[in-house]
């Protein structure tokens, strides 16, 4: 994979404001009943951000979405108004001289050379931008990586509140992050392995602290804001009055050790769709497929047979397949059903197992539809998810550069004879009762109605 050169000053810069026609919200009108959303990252970074923007529409509260031109997109499917900010993905992959998938490799290897390659040039020009949607709104609320929000909040002197997809952010040492540099972590409850955890989370911050603060600093004095504070990505110059946690406490409770003003909100409620009436009648057609899918951006991450590997592990069972494979080719037989993409929540219900990469909406879908889990993660917060699915019998998990058709078949055949369908059918019941979304919706509204 060709890496950003970090000798060079990348050619991405973001100054100007632009707006394009049908895009924009209402023209703020003084009230400060409104929220300013905002997002980077794959679709399981969006959806959660979509489905708190409807929520907060159903009380009332104007949702003011800064995003993305091509997310701008989906944000009108879901019948959401949104402004773009920053380049369009074809625009960073021209000017970074990286294609999607290694963009995508990059981010969930170590997504470091990216923030400061190409993130953090963009950072004044898109807070400026988000500034302009704060006048009358009650506060700023933002995932991790859309570092510009909390900047736009600082400037407009808002309050911010950050919007955690995933427990692998919270970085708390009783219950701390698996994988990658956190490999050597186990949840303790106190003693050498609590202390083991917190100089491993210590560190890690150090490293996010020497890679990312003076560059942040940078970028804050040309806003007229003082040095950064903290931890970049972790900690916020605005006033954080809540932290949100956008996942159940049925995956993973709320740790005691875990930041100030967190709260646990739920899984958001999954996009709405439905399967065609092609894919419903193949399915229906014999007994219920392994369903494979390695998310929005991670499809060619893989092995570079993946899904090849894939078709015989489901042979292998004595399965059909259904292979949401995206742009990457996939083979097609009469037992193999290739799909670019289709709708999680009707299609995962339907499969006699669901092998996947770990990303957090994935996750949060095969838990509702009480389906046995083969995860394969990729990188990023993945391994982690992984982890926690492990740990609730909902799963089993191998890295996916491991991933073969007989490994794949034989740790998946021996899970599916002690599942306890049971218990996972009732999980499912009660997550798909949740509605993180509103739950979000009703902090927000009250932080804005106190402002």
């Amino acid at each position: 994979m060709k890496e950003p050169d970090a000798t060079r000053t990348p050619p991405l810069e973001w100054s100007g404001v632009r707006r394009l026609p049908g895009l924009t919200g209402r023209i703020p009108d003084g009230r400060r009943e409104a929220v300013v959303l905002t997002t980077i990252g794959s679709l399981g970074d969006l959806y959660p951000v979509l489905s708190v923007a409807r929520a907060l529409e159903a009380r009332g509260i104007e949702p003011r979405l800064a995003l993305s031109p091509d997310d701008c997109d989906m944000a009108r499917r879901w019948g959401l108004l949104a402004t773009p900010v920053g380049p369009s993905e074809a625009e960073m992959c021209e000017a970074l001289g990286l294609s999607r998938d290694q963009i995508a490799a990059a981010v969930l290897k170590d997504p470091s050379p990216l923030i400061r390659d190409a993130l953090m040039p963009l950072l004044p020009g898109m807070a400026r931008e988000i500034a302009t949607l704060c006048d009358g709104a009650g506060c700023v609320a933002g995932t991790t990586f859309a570092l510009a929000g909390s900047l736009a909040a600082e400037m407009t002197g808002l309050p911010y509140v950050p919007l955690i997809l995933q427990p692998y952010m919270v970085m708390a040492p009783s219950d701390p992050p698996s994988g990658g540099p956190f490999r050597l972590t186990r949840p303790a409850r106190g003693g050498l392995r609590l202390g083991w955890n917190c100089f491993v989370i210590l560190a890690a911050k150090s490293v996010l602290r020497a890679r990312h603060g003076r560059d942040l600093t940078r970028v804050r004095r040309n806003l007229g804001l003082p040095r950064q504070p903290g931890t970049p990505l972790l900690d916020h110059g605005a006033e954080v009055p809540a932290r949100l946690g956008l996942w159940s406490a049925r995956f993973s409770p709320l740790p005691p050790d875990g930041p100030s003003g967190l709260e646990l909100t739920g899984f958001p409620p999954a996009p709405e769709g439905d399967l065609p009436k092609e894919v419903r009648d193949w399915i229906a057609g014999g007994p219920p497929p392994l369903v494979v899918t390695l998310g929005s951006i991670a499809q060619g991450l893989g092995r570079e047979d993946f899904w090849d590997e894939a078709a015989k592990m489901a042979r292998a069972m004595g399965l059909r397949a259904v292979l949401l494979h995206g742009e990457t080719p996939a083979p097609s037989a009469p037992d193999l059903l290739p799909l670019r993409y289709a709708a999680h929540a009707p299609l995962f219900p339907l499969a006699a197992a669901v092998v996947h990469h770990g990303g957090i909406g994935t996750t949060a879908e095969a838990l509702r539809s009480g389906r046995p889990q083969l995860v394969l993660p990729v990188g990023g917060d993945q391994p982690d998810n992984a982890a926690r699915l492990v740990r609730m019998g909902a799963a089993v998990t191998m890295p996916v550069r491991d991933f073969t058709a007989e490994a794949g078949a034989r740790l998946l055949v021996d899970f599916l004879q002690r599942y306890d369908w049971n218990a996972a059918a009732q999980r499912g019941t009660a997550l798909t009762e949740e509605d993180g979304a509103a739950q979000a919706a009703r902090h927000l509204q009250r932080i804005v109605l106190a402002s």
